[in-house]
């Protein structure tokens, strides 16, 4: 027979035997529908918390602008923002380092690259339980630990020997090569932040000259000097090397000034008439926090209570702003593992993949259980085609067709299911962020996957009771009752 007119037996032995093989296609059903939902809530969990954090950067880019521009930096901060400059391969950043500095870009990339193994060889041994940790490297931490380690580096391995779960980054070797650099790491490290140091006094200097005359603060200063005059301070700063264009400066000017009006909008709304105005105008027995007026902002008795103060797009800029940082900062807490998670396999934690791996040994045992009852029952119809001159190849490519086929309607369906569950669940968790990050690439990669695994599934639960039903002699399967 056909490929063609295999298929259509395998369908009308389907239809023959249709509660077996609900049963095969609704375990099929929940394993890939688990499968998927898992999958899905992954990607939608890192694609929002991409965005997330994307946002909430910049946010806050003019504070670090600032902060970076002003304030001298520790060897520590400075080791950090090499780090993380690094493994985001954020170019500008780099750049800004090599020129501020006076360095080669070759020189900072190494630098930048040494400095993210030693965040992460910290990490690693800030995350050793405490107890174990407290025996390889006593109470030090961070740079501490390293010395200690280096000071006594045959004694950490014997400690670390029969710790057989504590695997090293990378593998021991590399991390004693670390080790042997350490000492001229911290030197590099340790001219590398004098060198900025040094750039950020000129650059504070040059701020305190250009608001000469000034009592205001610097971030006032930024948003109510002429034009004219900030462009000069801009023009300062790019000649010590910081990268700082026009549109960032236009950029950080409404940024503070959108931080200085809530400012003042909440220092208003702590104010005791406010406060006393508020709680007649709304009715209230016990006063309300700044926090819980902010959403009241924009109605008609808020603007009337601040008439005089401030005008309504005044406090409804202030009131958008403020909630839009809230939930930014509520999407940060629910979020934070997926931002800190490194992704594991498809994505998936380790927790997870345990999960996963024990949902489908169990399908494939009720897989294997239906198939081994529906093959049973066909005792007499093997024994016929063989009979009638079926091969045993061609009796096992019928059973594992019909396999394939209900595992991969059994997919489609599981696909949908957990698709819908883990959007319903994303939405209710992430709000509209999720779909303005939806991840389209991810979920058409994600539904295949998951198709294919339970295709795979059936199919591998049904190689051994098809493989014993081509293997029956006609004679064996006709006196089976």
């Amino acid at each position: 027979m056909s490929p063609a007119e295999t298929f259509r037996l395998c369908i009308k032995g389907v239809r023959h035997r249709l509660l077996r093989s609900m049963l095969t296609l609704a375990v099929v059903v929940l394993a890939v529908a688990f499968f998927m939902f898992l999958l899905a809530e992954s990607m939608f969990q890192r694609a929002t918390a991409q965005g997330v954090l994307a946002e909430t950067k910049h946010e806050r880019l003019s504070q670090h602008r600032l902060t970076r521009f002003l304030s001298p930096a520790t060897e520590a901060v400075a080791v950090r923002r090499l780090a993380d400059a690094w493994k985001a391969q954020d170019v500008d950043q780099l750049d800004e380092f090599a020129a501020v500095v006076e360095l080669p870009r070759e020189q900072i990339d190494s630098l930048a690259a040494e400095s993210l193994r030693e965040v992460e060889y910290a990490a690693w041994l800030a995350g050793i339980p405490a107890g174990k940790r407290t025996v390889l490297i006593h109470k030090t931490s961070g740079r501490d630990a390293f010395a200690f380690i280096i000071a006594d580096l045959d004694g950490f391995r014997s400690r670390l020997k029969p710790m057989v779960d504590i695997k090293v980054p990378d593998g021991l070797e590399a991390f004693e090569g670390f080790l042997s650099r350490l000492p001229s790491h911290q030197q590099a490290t340790a001219a590398f932040t004098a060198a900025w140091n040094a750039k950020v006094e000129k650059a504070a200097a040059a701020l305190v000259a250009a608001k000469a005359g000034s009592d205001q603060s610097d971030a006032d200063w930024i948003i109510d000097a002429p034009e004219e005059a900030t462009e000069r301070w801009r023009a300062e700063l790019v000649a010590l090397g910081f990268d700082f264009d026009s549109d960032a400066l236009v950029l950080m000017r409404q940024q503070l000034r959108a931080t200085r009006e809530c400012a003042d909008v909440h220092r208003t709304l702590n104010s005791r008439e406010i406060r006393e105005a508020w709680m007649r105008e709304y009715r209230e027995n016990t006063p309300s926090t700044a926090e819980q007026k902010i959403p009241k902002l924009t109605e008609a008795r808020a603007v009337k209570l601040f008439e005089g103060i401030y005008d309504a797009d005044l406090l409804k800029r202030v009131a958008e702003k403020t909630l839009y940082e809230q939930k930014l900062m509520k999407l940060e807490r629910r979020l934070a593992l997926a931002m800190a998670s490194e992704g594991g396999f498809l994505g998936l934690d380790g927790r997870q993949v345990f999960l996963l791996a024990i949902s489908f040994m169990v399908c494939m045992v009720g897989i294997a259980n239906a198939m081994l009852m529906s093959i049973t029952e066909r005792f007499r119809e093997i024994a016929t085609m063989k009979c009638l001159g079926a091969t045993d190849s061609y009796i096992l490519m019928q059973f594992m067709m019909e396999a394939g086929m209900q595992g991969f309607f059994g997919g489609l369906l599981g696909v949908v299911i957990g698709f819908v569950i883990a959007t319903t669940r994303g939405f209710m968790a992430m709000g509209s962020h999720l779909a303005v990050y939806w991840p389209w690439g991810d979920l058409a990669i994600c539904s295949v996957v998951s198709l294919l695994a339970g295709v795979l599934l059936a199919m591998l639960a049904s190689i051994q009771p098809s493989w014993s039903a081509s293997r029956m002699a006609p004679m064996e399967a006709m006196r089976v009752e």
